[in-house]
C-alpha cells in the first residue's frame, strides 16, 4: 500500500480512538505532546492534520503516530497499516458519540441522528438544498426525518442533509447523506451522496407487515419525494441503494409481505434505470405482480417532483405496464389518478370489426353480418341497416330492422336463409349474439364520448409545469386580466375579468351566470365570443338560436361541466327561457315522455338532463327579464366614446397588419392550459359572516349567495397560492374579497339601480352634456340636438327617452309632436 493510499484510507479521528483521545465540540483535544490542562491542540477531520497553539507540534495523521509513538516515518507508516486493518466500522467514537458494548465498539445511530436532526433548523443552506429538491413544501423536515451533519461523525458526511436508514425494529442502524456544499480540494463534491461504513437497514423502514401495494425507488431522495405526495399514503415505499442496490436484506424484507399483491418499480429514465428495474423485476416476478413505471428520459423520480409535480408522478404510475418505454416529456397525454392502483391494459378484443365507423363487421362460421351506418343513440330500439352475406360466395341479403324486434328478426332470419341457403336457426342465433355485442359496443361509446366531452384536454409534462408556475404568481387575477388583454379584447378591463372569472366556473360545482346588457351594435356579442374563445374548447357550447323543448331532448350529461354560451337571449321564446333558468337554478331538467319497453308498450319515462353548468348571454334589455336578472351577474358593456376609439384602432391595426396575432394566440392558448389546470375543490370562506351588501340591493337574498359564489371563485382560481385546513379546503383570503368587490362593484350597482346598463349610461352621458350647458337646471333639449351630441340612433334614444320618461327622470316641457318635442332633466 502506498503512502497516499494510507492516509486516503486512515482519517486521523481513527488514530486518536485508537489512543483513547476525545475531541470536545470545537474539534480540540488535549495536547497528548505536553502537559496541557486545558484543550489547546486543534483536529482538522478534512485535512486530517493537526496543530498544537501550546507546545506549535503540528502535521497529518503519520507525523501524529510518529510523534505519540516516538518513533521513525517507517514505524509510523506500520502503525497506520494496522490501524486500517484492524480499524472499526466508523470512527465517530473519536468524536464523543459512541458507547462501550462488552469489548465491541459501536455507534449509537439513534443519539447521532437526533443531534442531526436538531442542526438541520439551524442550517440556511441545509434548508434551501431540501426546498430546491421539493422535499420542504408539504411536510416539515421533522415529519420527513432529516437532519443535518454540519461537523459530527465522518468526514465524509459532513455537509450533508443526512437520511436514516432503518432495521426491522424501527432503529436508526446506519446513515446516508447528500451533501449541500462543495468541499474545494478534498476529492468531496456538491450533490454527492455518501453512506456510513459497514451500511445496513432499509429506508425509509421496513414496510408495515400488511402491504399491499410496494413502489421501489432508485435513490433514497426519490422515496423522500414520493412521501411528499398525499395520494400515494396507501402505498409503501422503499429505496434501492442505487440501479444494482436491491440488497439481500431488501429482498428479505419483501419476501416476508403476506399480504403483498404488486410491487412498482420507479426507477430512473436512463438505460441504467430501465435495466436495473427489468433486472429486479425478473427476480421478483413469482412474488406477486410486476409492474415499471415509464420514467422520461433524462428525469428522476425527484426532477419529475420539482418541475412538474406531483401530477406527472401520479399520471406515470398509472400509466405503468410490464414494459420500460420512456415516455416523451413534450407528447405524454392523458392524466387520470383514478388508474394509479391499476396500470392500463388493452382491452379485451371483440368480435366486431369497428375499424370503419359506419360500417361494423360481425362474422361468424355461419355467415358475415355488416351494419351500415350509425346505431341510434336512444336505448329503446337498435334499428340498423344489414347485410347478410354467404362467406363462400359473398352473395348478401340485405335487410332494415329494428333488432329489439323478436318476430321481426325471426322472419328476416328466415328470409336470408332461404336466399343464402343457410340454416335458419343459426342465423337467428347469429342475430342475437350481434345484438349482445353492438349493445356493448354503443355503451361503450357513450361513455366514451361522455367522458371525453367531460374531461379536459391533457396537457403535457412541460405545459403543466408552465401553467403550474403561472398559477402561482403573486397578483394571479391582475395578471390573468392583463394576458386577457393580450389575448386580443380592447378596453372593457373590468368587465372582461368579471366574465373571465364567471366563466372559469364552469367545472366546477358552484357555477356562476352573466348576462350582458348593451345597445344594438355595441359589441355585447363580441365580447361574449372573446371570453368565450379563451376557455378550453372542449368545454364550450354556443348556442345563436334555440327552440322551444331543444334543452329538455339532450343527452343526460350533455351541460355538465360545460361553458353555455347563448349569443341573444332576445329571441328565446318564454318555453326556452323557463328551461334555461331551471337549469340555472336546479341544475337539472326533468321531462315526462313515451318511451317503448322491451315489450314494444308504449310507456310513460322520465327523462333529465342534468347540470351543472355556467353560462354567459347577451341581451339588448334588462329590466323585462326580472326572473333571469336574479340569477345572473349583470354586465353593462362600456359604450363610451373613448372605448368606441379603443375598437376602431384595435381594427386598424388587425387590418394593416400591426396587431400581433401570433401573441394573441399564445395568450388564448396558455389560458386554456391554465383553466385546464384549475381543478374542483371545497372552499371555506372564514370572514363570511362579515360581509354586508346594500339592504336595497334587487333581491338580496339571491345577491347574497351569487357574492359568495363569485368570492369562491376568486379562492379557486388560486387555488395554488392558498392554504388548506385539515380536511383539505380552501382558505379565503382577505385579497380574495377585496378582488371579488372590486370586480362586482358595478354589478352590485346595477342590482341596486333601477335602471339597467346601457340605461344608466345614457342617462350620465346625458346629465354631462347638459352640465357644460348654462341654467342646466332648466335647459331644455331636443331628441335631434340628442341624438346628434351623443351619436345615437334614433330607435335607440327613442328607447332611452321613454323609458326615462316613465321611470320619471326626464319629463316633456314643451314643443309639438310633429315638429319636436322638448325634454329636460327632473
Amino acid at each position: 500500500m502506498q503512502i497516499p493510499d494510507i492516509k486516503n484510507n486512515l482519517p486521523i479521528s481513527t488514530v486518536l480512538a485508537h489512543y483513547k483521545i476525545k475531541v470536545d465540540k470545537h474539534s480540540h483535544i488535549k495536547c497528548p505532546f505536553h502537559d496541557d490542562d486545558k484543550p489547546s491542540c486543534k483536529i482538522y477531520p478534512e485535512t486530517n492534520t493537526y496543530n498544537c497553539f501550546g507546545c506549535g507540534k503540528t502535521g497529518d495523521q503519520i507525523q501524529f503516530i510518529q510523534n505519540k509513538e516516538n518513533c521513525s516515518k517507517h514505524a509510523a507508516l506500520k502503525k497506520a497499516t494496522e490501524l486500517i486493518g484492524t480499524k472499526e466500522t466508523n470512527n465517530t467514537d473519536a468524536m464523543g458519540i459512541a458507547e462501550k458494548r462488552g469489548s465491541v465498539t459501536e455507534v449509537d445511530f439513534e443519539a447521532l441522528f437526533a443531534k442531526q436532526k436538531e442542526s438541520l433548523p439551524r442550517s440556511p443552506k441545509a434548508l434551501e438544498y431540501l426546498k430546491q429538491r421539493g422535499l420542504l413544501r408539504l411536510r416539515s423536515a421533522a415529519s420527513l426525518e432529516v437532519g443535518y451533519n454540519s461537523g459530527i461523525g465522518w468526514k465524509k458526511l459532513k455537509q450533508c442533509v443526512i437520511f436514516p436508514l432503518k432495521d426491522k425494529s424501527g432503529n436508526v442502524v446506519s446513515l446516508y447523506g447528500r451533501r449541500v456544499e462543495e468541499s474545494k480540494g478534498h476529492g468531496l463534491e456538491f450533490g454527492k451522496h455518501y453512506y456510513s461504513e459497514n451500511r445496513s437497514g432499509l429506508y425509509p423502514g421496513y414496510p408495515n407487515e400488511n402491504t399491499e401495494t410496494l413502489i421501489i425507488t432508485e435513490a433514497i431522495i426519490d422515496s423522500a419525494s414520493l412521501l411528499q405526495i398525499e395520494e400515494l399514503k396507501d402505498f409503501e415505499m422503499l429505496s434501492a441503494y442505487g440501479t444494482n442496490g436491491l440488497t439481500a436484506e431488501h429482498k428479505a424484507a419483501i419476501k416476508e409481505l403476506e399480504n403483498l399483491q404488486k410491487i412498482i418499480f420507479f426507477f430512473d429514465g436512463d438505460a441504467a434505470g430501465r435495466d436495473g428495474a427489468s433486472k429486479y423485476a425478473e427476480e421478483l416476478k413469482e412474488l406477486c405482480k410486476i409492474s415499471i413505471v415509464p420514467t422520461p428520459d433524462g428525469e428522476d423520480v425527484n426532477s419529475l417532483f420539482v418541475n412538474y409535480g406531483k401530477e406527472a408522478i401520479l399520471q406515470l404510475i398509472a400509466e405503468r405496464s410490464s414494459g420500460s418505454t420512456p415516455i416523451n416529456l413534450e407528447t405524454n397525454q392523458s392524466y387520470t389518478p383514478e388508474t394509479i392502483k391499476e396500470p392500463c391494459h388493452p382491452e379485451t378484443l371483440s368480435p366486431l370489426n369497428t375499424e370503419q365507423a359506419n360500417k361494423i363487421i360481425y362474422e361468424s362460421q355461419t355467415a358475415r353480418y355488416i351494419v351500415k351506418g350509425s346505431l341510434p343513440k336512444t336505448f329503446d330500439k337498435m334499428v340498423i341497416s344489414l347485410d347478410v352475406q354467404d362467406l363462400e360466395t359473398a352473395t348478401k341479403y340485405r335487410c332494415r330492422l329494428d333488432l329489439y324486434e323478436e318476430k321481426q328478426t325471426r322472419k328476416e332470419a328466415r328470409e336470408a336463409s332461404e336466399k343464402l341457403e343457410l340454416r335458419s336457426d343459426l342465423v337467428e342465433n347469429d342475430l342475437s349474439q350481434l345484438t349482445d355485442l353492438l349493445e356493448e359496443y354503443r355503451d361503450n361509446q357513450l361513455q366514451q364520448t361522455t367522458e371525453e366531452a367531460n374531461n379536459d384536454k391533457a396537457l403535457s409534462f412541460s405545459e403543466q409545469a408552465k401553467c403550474k408556475e403561472f398559477l402561482s404568481s403573486s397578483n394571479l387575477v391582475t395578471r390573468l386580466n392583463e394576458l386577457v388583454g393580450k389575448a386580443g379584447i380592447v378596453g372593457e378591463e373590468n368587465n372582461r375579468l368579471f366574465l373571465f372569472v364567471i366563466a372559469t366556473s364552469h367545472k366546477m360545482s358552484d357555477t356562476l351566470h352573466a348576462l350582458i346588457q348593451g345597445s344594438s351594435g355595441s359589441g355585447k356579442t363580441h365580447l361574449l365570443s372573446r371570453i368565450a374563445a379563451l376557455m378550453p374548447n372542449e368545454r364550450v357550447v354556443k348556442f345563436t338560436r334555440v327552440t322551444e323543448n331543444s334543452f329538455y331532448n339532450y343527452d343526460e350529461y350533455f351541460f355538465r361541466g360545460k361553458l353555455v354560451c347563448l349569443e341573444d337571449i332576445d329571441g328565446l321564446k318564454e318555453e326556452a327561457l323557463f328551461a334555461w333558468r331551471e337549469l340555472i337554478s336546479n341544475n337539472q331538467l326533468s321531462s315526462s315522455t313515451s318511451q317503448k319497453d322491451e315489450n314494444g308498450n308504449i310507456r310513460s319515462a322520465q327523462r333529465i338532463v342534468r347540470g351543472p353548468m355556467a353560462s354567459i348571454c347577451a341581451t339588448t334589455h334588462g329590466q323585462i327579464y326580472e326572473d333571469n336578472m336574479s340569477r345572473m351577474f349583470i354586465v353593462a358593456v362600456d359604450e363610451s366614446l373613448e372605448q368606441t376609439q379603443n375598437i376602431i384602432a384595435y381594427q386598424s391595426k388587425a387590418a394593416s397588419g400591426i396587431a400581433d396575432k401570433e401573441q394573441e394566440n399564445e395568450a388564448k392558448e396558455f389560458l386554456q392550459n391554465c383553466i385546464r389546470m384549475l381543478k374542483p375543490q371545497k372552499v371555506i370562506n372564514p370572514y363570511a359572516d362579515k360581509i354586508k351588501l346594500p339592504p336595497q340591493a334587487h333581491k338580496i337574498r339571491r345577491l347574497h349567495e351569487l357574492f359568495l359564489s363569485f368570492v369562491k371563485q376568486v379562492t379557486l382560481i388560486n387555488q395554488y397560492n392558498r392554504n388548506k385546513d385539515q380536511q383539505d379546503r380552501l382558505i379565503t383570503e382577505p385579497e380574495d374579497l377585496k378582488i371579488a368587490v372590486e370586480i362586482m362593484f358595478d354589478s352590485i350597482f346595477l342590482k341596486v339601480d333601477e335602471l339597467d346598463g346601457s340605461l344608466r349610461q345614457f342617462f350620465e352621458e346625458l346629465k354631462e352634456y347638459v352640465l357644460e350647458k348654462e341654467n342646466p337646471q332648466n335647459y331644455e333639449f331636443t331628441q335631434r340636438e340628442v341624438r346628434q351630441a351623443l351619436n345615437l340612433s334614433k330607435t335607440s334614444l327613442f328607447r332611452y327617452l321613454n323609458a326615462l320618461i316613465e321611470l320619471e327622470y326626464i319629463s316633456s316641457s314643451g314643443g309639438y309632436q310633429n315638429r319636436g318635442l322638448k325634454y329636460k332633466i327632473s
